[in-house]
């Protein structure tokens, strides 16, 4: 790819996470990016169709990178508290960037992934009863995870306890 269009979706992408930080994804304007990003609104265009398109693109690369976080993500049914255990280690490598994005937003983020890992188990009889523990874990140790009310020693050996 060519650095001019690397640097250009960079400060694209830098100038949103900028901008998001700071306000809802709805109150994000092309041309206050435009303005931070020091770029034209074309040149925009001709990268994203519009905001939404930027943060769903950046929104999905952090829920890929998540996924790889997972050493043992097929050790979701086997083993419970690992599963919990690599969940929060993955979401703490990337707790900046999910703050950003999925505040007010975290259904969007575990859905993603819940979605992610039926994928993955495509090949299983995903039963009820496995469906149930997924969502489980994926939305109680989400939730606990990302309140970051507890001390960490605590919560983890809390909610690994098999």
């Amino acid at each position: 790819m060519d650095l001019r269009v690397v640097k250009t979706r960079k400060n694209i992408r830098d100038a949103f996470l900028e901008l998001r930080a700071e306000n809802a994804l709805g109150k994000i304007k092309v041309t206050q990016l435009c303005e931070l990003a020091m770029i034209n609104k074309t040149t925009f265009y001709k990268h994203y169709q519009d905001i939404y398109a930027l943060s769903e693109e950046i929104e999905n690369e952090i829920i890929l990178s998540i996924m790889e976080n997972f050493e043992h993500v097929n050790t979701l049914f086997t083993d419970p508290a690992g599963f919990i255990e690599e969940l929060y280690f993955a979401f703490i490598s990337h707790k900046d960037l999910i703050v950003i994005l999925f505040s007010e937003r975290m259904d969007i983020l575990i859905s993603k992934i819940e979605k992610m890992l039926l994928e993955q188990y495509s090949g299983l009889s995903v039963t009820p009863e496995k469906q149930i523990l997924m969502e489980f874990l994926l939305w109680g140790g989400s939730h606990i995870l990302m309140e970051s009310r507890f001390e960490e020693a605590v919560m983890l050996e809390t909610i690994t306890k098999a």
